[in-house]
């Protein structure tokens, strides 16, 4: 039933974008994840279509249906509201309205020509009380997280709408076995670089946020708690910073019994001709030899350097939640 209503909304969707194409006008939402919203929104009008008729068609499931409905809302409050804010947002009011004008008329077409029975609108009622638990299909739950914890990130492991990596046996690993929590909204892509074990993407992988995970050899050297507090003391911390680097702030920190430190940065980078700004923050840790590193990051172009520090600002809170849910395995 679920995987039924998800296909005829994204055909819904594909419909509009022909109509009315995808054209971002907000940097802080590319055109995938434009895309990827609209299908989520989609998603709740046609629940929300199918939910009214069920009322309509069968008054004594309508009790039902509505506490259902309420269910959701509860779970995903204001999630309609304000994926329209952020389409209206990106693409102008006048494009919106023409998707939303479309959507609902091919909704009415495809989902109002549909066979439904008592059982068939029973059954959707209860697997709308299953999906205000968080049990929505790929990709659009991570969207809809993405929309609800715009604003604040951490609240999303909190509320337990979660993914977990484990290292172990993993080709970059370098031998260390450890556990990490992650948002499920985030999406888990490889490393490019030899010593990146993981990397997570906000906005279902279409976001300008980033958690990276890098293991490498330390040659076997683990320094002590007193070595780790005076590199950043004495400030030699901030020779870990590229050229060009602003070191902002830096400390240290202790993790599963070990020691490490932590070194905030804003840096600017240039690549294939298009210079960017990067705020972020690594959190070093080192284990029998090995050195780990935790880093999350906000990046934007150079003319747009305030959002990308007002997403750092949004995301750090969770980089410390990603940071405390870190289990070394070995350690004990």
């Amino acid at each position: 039933m679920l995987q039924k209503y998800i296909i005829i909304t994204v055909n819904v969707i594909l419909f509009c974008f022909q109509v009315a194409p995808v054209q971002a006008t907000d940097n802080d939402f590319n055109q995938a994840y434009v895309k990827g919203i609209s299908e989520a929104y989609g998603f709740i009008l046609g629940q929300e279509y199918s939910l009214d008729r069920i009322v309509r068609k069968f008054p004594d499931l309508a009790s039902s249906a509505k506490v259902a409905k309420a269910k959701f809302n509860a779970s995903f409050p204001g999630i309609k509201t304000k994926i329209k804010d952020q389409l209206i947002k990106t693409l102008g009011k006048q494009i919106y309205e023409k998707i939303d004008l479309g959507l609902k008329r091919k909704m009415k077409e495809n989902l109002g020509g549909e066979v439904l029975t008592k059982e068939i609108a029973y059954n959707f009622i209860q697997e709308v009380g299953e999906r205000a638990e968080g049990r929505i299909d790929s990709p659009i739950i991570e969207y809809i997280l993405s929309v609800k914890y715009h604003q604040n990130p951490a609240s999303e492991l909190i509320d337990g709408y979660e993914q977990r990596f484990s290292s172990e046996g993993h080709a970059k690993s370098e031998g260390v076995k450890l556990k990490l929590r992650l948002p499920k909204s985030w999406k888990a892509k490889e490393g490019e670089r030899p010593h990146i074990v993981q990397k997570w993407v906000s906005k279902n992988g279409t976001g300008t946020e980033m958690i990276l995970l890098d293991i490498r050899d330390n040659e076997g050297y683990t320094p002590t708690g007193s070595e780790i507090k005076s590199f950043v003391n004495s400030g030699e911390v901030k020779g870990v910073i590229p050229n060009g680097g602003k070191h902002i702030d830096s400390g240290v920190f202790s993790l599963e019994m070990q020691e490490g430190y932590w070194v905030e940065i804003s840096f600017v980078q240039e690549r294939a001709g298009i210079a960017v700004y990067q705020r972020y923050i690594m959190h070093q840790l080192f284990f029998r030899g090995k050195a780990i590193g935790l880093m999350c990051s906000a990046s934007t172009t150079t003319d747009e350097k305030a959002k990308a520090d007002e997403a750092f600002k949004r995301i750090k809170p969770l980089c410390q939640q990603v940071l405390n849910s870190l289990v070394l395995l070995q350690a004990y």
